[in-house]
């Protein structure tokens, strides 16, 4: 299982703390409720503009099920590399201005995954911002519209918020 944790700081920051960031208490197994314990970090990086970091994520264990909990901080989605700032930037380049900020395959790839999660996204969106949003009837019409609502909103702050409800990213099949 995964909790996505907004630390307040950048990914400079965050990669430059190390193991010392100021990682949450949890104390409880959300599975079985016993005792949850640290079991340590693990590495992953994080591609931030032209810049490649290596990252620490903690990792919490089940004394009693086994079940493991890492905690992700806000910039990063699960399972991607590149920072959500990025594939955020990239989308909405694409959308708006049929424009690169990313290697082509790059972008197709994000705006694909976005765009097949588009109801889940729409369903969030009219649960906890507006019950009476419209739509276009196309894809790329909505995938604007909902790019745009993210990119006003703050993206990590939508991001975290998407995952905690539906327990999946915004960004995931």
């Amino acid at each position: 299982m995964q909790i996505i944790h907004d630390f307040k700081i950048t990914v400079k920051e965050y990669a430059k703390n190390g193991k010392n960031n100021k990682f949450p208490l949890i104390s409880k197994c959300s599975k079985c409720g016993d005792e949850i314990i640290k079991n340590g970090f693990y590495q992953r990086f994080v591609i931030k503009g032209n810049t490649n970091y290596v990252i620490f994520i903690r990792r919490y264990r089940c004394q009693h099920c086994n079940s493991t909990i890492s905690i992700l901080p806000v910039f990063l989605l699960p399972y991607f590399q590149r920072s959500l700032e990025d594939i955020v930037k990239s989308i909405k380049e694409y959308l708006l201005k049929k424009r690169y900020t990313l290697l082509k395959r790059q972008v197709h790839f994000y705006c694909q995954r976005f765009k097949k999660n588009i109801s889940g996204i729409i369903s969030f969106f009219r649960e906890f911002v507006n019950i009476n949003l419209s739509f276009g009837s196309s894809k790329n019409e909505k995938a604007t519209k909902l790019i745009e609502m993210i990119k006003g909103s703050a993206v990590p702050t939508f991001s975290q918020r998407y995952f905690n409800h539906f327990n999946i990213s915004f960004m995931a099949l």
